[in-house]
């Protein structure tokens, strides 16, 4: 549906890897809040105003004090615009949302 895809996917800059990553925050982000984040809950725009949004408007991000501090930040590290800031799946790895001991 392209709901998904990163704003560098858009622009004809694909990189598979960064592509995954930022689906993967948008993912999570989703599943946590329980409707996709660059919408209301229950709105459903048509495709070009669903692009204009992930393109042009901010990164999503949660709202401070739902979920953990871990849990922001590697959502956060995931949501990079720029995909040459977002972090790659083996840094991923090493962020303490994953690494903490539960």
């Amino acid at each position: 549906s392209g709901s998904d895809h990163g704003p560098d996917t858009y622009g004809g800059n694909y990189n598979g890897y960064a592509a995954d990553i930022w689906s993967l925050g948008l993912t999570l982000m989703e599943l946590f809040l329980g409707y996709f984040p660059f919408l209301l809950p229950g709105e459903r725009p048509d495709w070009a105003t669903l692009m204009c949004a992930i393109c042009f408007g901010d990164p999503p991000t949660l709202p401070s004090g739902s979920g953990s501090d871990e849990f922001r930040s590697f959502v956060n590290c995931c949501l990079q615009k720029e995909a040459s800031k977002r972090w790659s799946a083996a840094k991923l790895l090493t962020h303490p949302f994953i690494c903490k001991k539960r």
